[in-house]
Parts: structure tokens; C-alpha cells; sequence
């Protein structure tokens, strides 16, 4: 199923009557088109207030346990945690058929309850593990609940979870390659498209694929290299990047525009020169140069994102000189009219594309 605003899926529906009406296509071809398609869900004060119910719910009952977690033997904690959870679960799936809104907020207490009760059942069995782990096995629990339920909101939670697994200080200094993180990112992808696809699920994973390449490359630089060498991780994820931004058109936008976020951070850190190499540090003059005219071949092709990240590095060389040459007062009132030219600048560019760039 295709997910639209509703507005959208009216002016299918006018423009789906208006060809059958001509007899461009048939009345049973419209009717095939328009089933193709779904309104996107829309917050509604009900829902709002469930969720946010469900959310307290579930802060006083583990505020609860919490509190008397000293007094209780072993099993009771055990079995009133998983007790809670599969409360949830049964509420949830009883009220699935005339409630689907209330039952939503009581599986959404049941992803709660669980993630609480590993980091409480950890605690009870001083089970060793960092924090990180806590929030792996939270996301492998909950990924098949997502595909049941085929729920994006418990599949980006899940993607979320992963991503602060990858936080871990023993994976980022390349210590360890988490090579079973590659499973939920697959698994995330496959079920993002089976679902509905989500933007913010496609975002959030494309960064847990990044972070783990991270991963990959401080594991190598750790044995093989220096691993004081950030001028490589940024060469790398540079590229990327900008593959990413190159290959507009044939994959989903969202991986476009992290493609833009991952070129813009890579080529800021790459504009220091303490991030070069002492031998090579004056290569950071040359790079922000290229990097710079990269940006306005970007911005000719009518990309309305690159014009941020250029306003980002101009600004960030006038900080870096003005500060050293001109009284502090001219520096914020210089940096004050630059600001302003570039939201006039990007201003304009938007009204000439309206919504065209990317």
C-alpha cells in the first residue's frame, strides 16, 4: 500500500473519475488504482491521550516495583514482570476488534514492560552486561511484535534500541565488531518495506548502518593503523555520502538527505586541520576548497539542502578568522548579516523550486 495525505488521495480519486468518466479507463481499473493507496494516519486527541495514558501506566508500575524490589523474593519480582507483560499482551489482543485504539496503547505498555523488566531482571540475577546490551536484547523482543502487529512505531523503537546497543564505547574504539547487528538491520529494512515505509525508520537505520561501518573501520585502524586518525573515518563516510546524494531518483529520498547530513558532518570535520595528519595538515585548505565548489555544483542542480551545508561552512571559516582579526562586536553583527543573507538566499531558491530541489 501507497501512503498519502488524504488531500492527496481526494485529488487521485477526482482525477481516477474524471479518466473513467471519459472511458480512458475503465471503472473497475480506477477502483484497482485507488486500492493501491492509504491515507496516512492522522494523531487524533484519542490516540494521544491512550498512548500518554499507557506511558504513565507503565511509569508507575515500574516506579512501583521499583520501590519494593528490596522486599520482594526472587520469584514474585520474576513472576509479576512477566505477569504485567502478558497482561498487556492479552488486553491488547482482546480489544484488537472494537477497540484497535485503546488495544495500540496497551501493546505499546507491553514494549514498555518489557524493556524494564530486562533491565530489572538483570539487576535481580546480577546478570553482567553494559546498558547497550540491555537495549539489544530489548530490540530483538520487540521486532517480531512489530511484524505481528505490523506497527511502524514498534519497528522504529526497535531501531532506535539498536542504535544505542551500537553506543557502546567497546564497539566505537573498535575493540569488537558487533557483526550480529548486520541481522537486525537487514531484518529492520525487510520489514520497513513490508509494513509501511517509514521515513523515520529508513533514517534512523541508515545511521545504525553507518555507525556500524564506523565500527568496522575503527576495528581495522585499532590493529592495522592509527586509530588518532579521524581524517580517514571522515574520508570514508565523505564518500558515502556523497554516493548517497549522487544516486538521487533511484532510492528513497530519506536515504538522499542522510547521504547530504553524512557529506556535511564528514566535510566539516574534514575542514580542521588538526584532523589531518601533522605532515598533511595543510590539506584541509585544498579539500575545503573542492568541497566547496562540490557543494555549488550541487546547489546548480537545484539542491536546496547543499545551500545549508554551504551557509554551515562559510560561517564556520568566518568564526575561525574573525575571531583572530576583528573586535567581537563586528564579529557577531558580520555574522548576524551573513545569517541573514543566507535565509534570504535559501528563501528565494525555495520559492523558484517549490518542493522541485532536494
Amino acid at each position: 500500500m501507497r501512503v498519502v495525505r488524504e488531500t492527496e488521495l481526494k485529488f487521485l480519486k477526482r482525477e481516477l473519475d474524471y479518466l473513467a468518466a471519459a472511458e480512458i479507463i475503465t471503472p473497475e481499473k480506477a477502483e484497482q488504482i485507488e486500492s493501491l493507496y492509504e491515507v496516512r494516519d492522522k494523531p487524533s486527541f484519542t490516540r494521544t491521550l491512550l498512548y500518554v495514558g499507557s506511558i504513565l501506566i507503565g511509569a508507575g508500575i515500574l516506579s512501583f516495583i521499583a520501590s519494593n524490589w528490596a522486599e520482594m523474593a526472587k520469584p514474585i519480582k520474576f513472576l509479576l514482570i512477566v505477569g504485567i507483560f502478558i497482561a498487556c499482551q492479552f488486553a491488547g489482543y482482546k480489544l484488537e476488534g472494537n477497540y484497535p485504539k485503546t488495544s495500540k496503547s496497551f501493546y505499546y505498555l507491553g514494549v514498555i514492560v518489557f524493556g524494564a523488566g530486562i533491565f530489572l531482571v538483570e539487576q535481580m540475577f546480577h546478570i553482567g552486561g553494559s546498558t547497550q546490551d540491555a537495549f539489544l536484547w530489548w530490540a530483538i523482543g520487540i521486532i517480531p511484535l512489530a511484524w505481528v502487529l505490523r506497527d511502524k512505531w514498534i519497528l522504529l523503537a526497535a531501531a532506535f534500541f539498536s542504535l544505542f546497543h551500537l553506543m557502546d564505547a567497546t564497539y566505537l574504539q573498535g575493540r569488537v565488531i558487533p557483526i550480529w547487528i548486520v541481522v537486525l538491520i537487514v531484518a529492520l529494512y525487510f520489514l520497513n518495506g513490508k509494513i509501511a515505509f517509514s521515513r523515520g525508520t529508513a533514517f534512523v537505520n541508515g545511521v545504525v548502518q553507518l555507525v556500524f561501518l564506523v565500527t568496522v573501520i575503527n576495528f581495522f585502524l585499532l590493529r592495522y593503523g592509527s586509530f588518532d586518525e579521524p581524517f580517514i573515518q571522515g574520508l570514508i563516510l565523505l564518500v558515502i555520502g556523497i554516493v548517497l546524494v549522487l544516486r538521487k531518483g533511484k532510492i528513497h529520498d530519506i536515504y538522499v538527505y542522510l547521504g547530504y547530513i553524512t557529506h556535511g558532518c564528514a566535510a566539516l570535520l574534514l575542514s580542521f586541520n588538526e584532523t589531518w595528519p601533522a605532515q598533511v595538515e595543510w590539506l584541509y585548505i585544498p579539500f575545503s576548497l573542492l568541497y566547496l565548489l562540490f557543494l555549488l555544483y550541487l546547489i546548480k542542480r537545484g539542491s536546496l539542502f547543499s545551500i545549508i551545508i554551504l551557509c554551515v561552512m562559510i560561517f564556520r571559516f568566518y568564526l575561525d578568522i574573525s575571531f583572530e582579526f576583528l573586535p567581537k562586536s563586528f564579529v557577531f553583527i558580520i555574522g548576524g548579516v551573513l545569517l541573514l543573507g543566507f535565509g534570504f538566499y535559501f528563501e528565494k531558491q525555495r520559492r523558484k523550486g517549490e518542493g522541485k530541489h532536494a
